[in-house]
């Protein structure tokens, strides 16, 4: 690996990639894309990815992959758009990427491992529940076995952004009662630890033998769980009940994923901070004059 590669964060307007972007630059060079471009943002559309500019990208340079059509309705309800995307364009471009030499790191779901009740890692076979996660499979297999490609499989991440929370949060200014699905467990993960994780391996490369890494938190959850651990650390005005999902939702959606791996700590350096711990780090970074400090 050259000793200084330029990273390229993919979908750097994103969730995730905006946070990577953020944080890339501490470790070197980083140019970021998004479908548009502009902003100091280079143009890539993953549904015409014939149209990068690939010479930007050179041997030893590492891609983070983050963008996707990533809503399990939208997969299933919009399948050729989605699967245009998340397979077709993807593939040719991470392909292009390879094909000059670059490493790339593929942000990918544990729902291609499907239902799991009981803890599990990275040698589990894989049996993706629903559109979205047969998709994230399917690229997965067609660049497994290449030294150049490696796959994140996250949990749900968690951070003051995310699209539960920012639900939570609306309710408590709102004073509104938020409804929970339950059963729905998942193996809650920070978003700092993700990006912490995800640059050690992009500058740690060749230590880290794996090729796929679950990124999840040391803890299944429920939402009820969740809303507990907001509920606790900030949000105490949160009132919350129970409602059971429709048969419908979980026809793309597994029930509980509980997703563990030795690989992810080994990267961090610690164990990955649990939601409580996660909280207490977010909700600490708010202003001293919120409503709910």
């Amino acid at each position: 690996m050259k000793s200084n590669p330029t990273l390229f964060i993919v979908g750097a307007t994103g969730y995730i990639g905006a946070s990577l972007l953020a944080n890339a630059n501490k470790v070197g060079s980083t140019i970021g894309t998004s479908s548009s471009g502009g902003e100091d943002l280079l143009p890539l559309r993953l549904d015409a990815p014939a149209g990068f500019d690939y010479g930007k990208i050179r041997s030893g340079d590492v891609v983070l992959l983050t963008a996707a059509i990533s809503a399990p309705d939208i997969c299933a309800h919009d399948y050729n758009r989605a699967r245009n995307v998340n397979v077709t364009g993807t593939s040719d471009f991470i392909q292009s990427a390879i094909d000059r030499g670059a490493r790339v790191i593929f942000f990918s779901s544990d729902t291609v491992y499907g239902e799991h009740e009981d803890e599990f890692d990275e040698t589990t076979a894989c049996s993706p529940a629903g559109e979205y996660a047969e998709m994230k499979r399917e690229l997965e297999q067609r660049f497994l076995g290449m030294e150049l490609f490696k796959t994140i499989r996250l949990s749900y991440v968690f951070s003051q952004e995310d699209k539960f929370s920012r639900y939570l949060i609306g309710c408590t200014e709102r004073n509104e009662e938020a409804e929970l699905f339950h059963p729905f467990f998942r193996a809650i993960v920070h978003r700092e630890d993700v990006i912490q994780g995800a640059l050690a391996l992009a500058t740690r490369w060749n230590e880290v033998p794996e090729q796929i890494i679950n990124f999840g938190g040391p803890q299944v959850l429920s939402r009820v769980d969740f809303a507990e651990c907001l509920r606790e650390a900030h949000l105490y005005e949160l009132r919350f009940k129970v409602t059971e999902p429709s048969k419908d939702f979980f026809k793309n959606r597994p029930q509980i994923i509980a997703m563990t791996s030795p690989v992810f700590a080994r990267l961090l350096g610690r164990q990955p901070r649990t939601l409580n711990e996660a909280a207490r780090f977010e909700f600490t970074s708010l202003s001293d004059n919120s409503r709910f400090s």
